[in-house]
């Protein structure tokens, strides 16, 4: 009797402990657990720092003994010869009146442009519609790169279009009640103005006017720049400091030109060459500008060397830049981002196991850039490179049991 129980239960035993194998190898043939990522391409800066300074062709004004002045321009502005561009007034002369007059003016202007164009009302309303998507279009590329030295002309592009897309659907007849309270502070405004000036300042040379002064415009200068030796030029970035901007009648910045000189090290410019285009950001001001390497000078004896940078850009942010540290993004590298963890050898090549409608496919990485704890791959230029790893496969950075070709259940 007992024998026969014995046997029997064994034969259960054995019973329930294939039935468990088949279920576990079962499972893990059509279930292997797995985690995937989505491939992007992700850009990767090269990057040094160093002390800066910008040099200019800049003219003072004169203020002829004023001690209050109001600029009838803003910064990075165009200015013509003779020109006026800053009243003079008497001490204790309250100025904002003169910001307030060309702020009201301008509105007047653009309510009259608005109400005196003669548009078809089916055709223009269209081609409105057009050009104040284009302005809006505008706007949002503005806000993505970080350029705002056309927000001024953009805000009143676009103040202008939907003024007269008003007229043109016929939610406004006209803008004469609006025009007329503006035109009455504006001669309010002119009258206070004609009582207050003593004078005016004129452009001596066409530019870009500034509103404040350093003290180093007459220092500073392109020829400096261009023809200056390597340890004067590195004893002016290093010894000079920033100063406080003095608001006085301003200055003229007579060229579209300017350059910055940077001190680096030698090892960390290894490889920039004179032409190459980059990108500077001033960490003082947080400005970013595009540049071009135009003079590398250096000492056999030092272990530093000095970059002249030449840039055109000219915005409200770069007219008034003078000391600060700058960042040179001089490398640039774009590929598929890839996490160390996910990567594998298989016969010997790296790559990495994706999953493609539930199969497991092994694929080569082509780096491109290596930092610890992850790679760029270059992206195959054949659309029909399967065996490259590409944008948008979803890579497995967890798994067990992965091999090439495995159908996941």
């Amino acid at each position: 009797m007992n024998t026969k129980f014995i046997e029997t239960l064994v034969k259960y035993m054995l019973i329930l402990f294939l039935l468990v194998t088949v279920a576990v190898q079962a499972t893990r043939f059509f279930s292997v657990p797995v985690t995937t990522h989505t491939a992007h391409l992700t850009t990767i800066y090269q990057s040094t720092s160093g002390p800066g300074l910008v040099f200019r062709d800049e003219i003072l004004l004169e203020e002829s003994g004023a001690s209050v002045v109001s600029s009838l321009f803003d910064d990075a502005q165009r200015v013509l010869v003779g020109e006026p561009v800053v009243e003079l007034l008497p001490p204790g002369t309250y100025v904002g009146s003169r910001s307030l007059l060309r702020q009201t003016q301008r509105e007047i202007d653009m309510l009259e442009q608005a109400q005196n164009t003669y548009i078809n009302h089916l055709a223009n309303t269209d081609a409105l519609g057009r050009d104040i998507q284009r302005q809006l279009g505008f706007l949002v590329q503005m806000s993505a790169t970080g350029q705002y030295e056309d927000a001024e002309t953009l805000r009143s592009n676009l103040t202008s279009l939907l003024n007269q897309r008003q007229i043109a659907i016929g939610k406004e007849q006209n803008f004469q009640e609006r025009i007329s309270v503006l035109s009455s502070e504006r001669d309010r405004l002119l009258s206070d103005a004609a009582r207050g000036a003593t004078g005016v300042v004129n452009a001596p040379r066409s530019g870009f006017y500034a509103r404040s002064v350093d003290g180093l415009e007459n220092i500073l200068t392109l020829n400096l720049a261009r023809t200056g030796g390597f340890s004067e030029l590195k004893s002016l970035i290093e010894n000079t400091a920033a100063t406080e901007a003095q608001r006085r009648a301003g200055r003229i910045i007579t060229s579209h030109n300017w350059y910055v000189a940077v001190v680096a090290y030698h090892y960390e410019i290894q490889g920039m060459r004179r032409g190459q285009s980059l990108d500077l950001l001033f960490e003082a001001t947080g400005t970013r500008v595009p540049a071009t390497l135009n003079r590398i000078l250096s000492d056999s004896a030092e272990e530093k060397a000095v970059l002249i940078f030449h840039s055109n850009h000219v915005s409200e942010e770069t007219v008034n830049l003078r000391v600060s540290d700058v960042r040179l993004d001089f490398r640039r590298h774009e590929g598929i981002r890839v996490d160390a963890q996910a990567l594998r050898f298989v016969d010997g090549e790296r790559g990495v196991f994706t999953l493609t409608n539930n199969v497991v496919r092994f694929k080569r990485v082509d780096p491109v850039y290596e930092e610890p704890g992850f790679i760029l791959s270059r992206p195959p230029l054949d659309p029909h490179d399967t065996f490259t790893l590409r944008k948008y496969d979803q890579i497995i950075i967890r798994g067990v049991d992965l091999e090439d070709g495995r159908v996941l259940g």
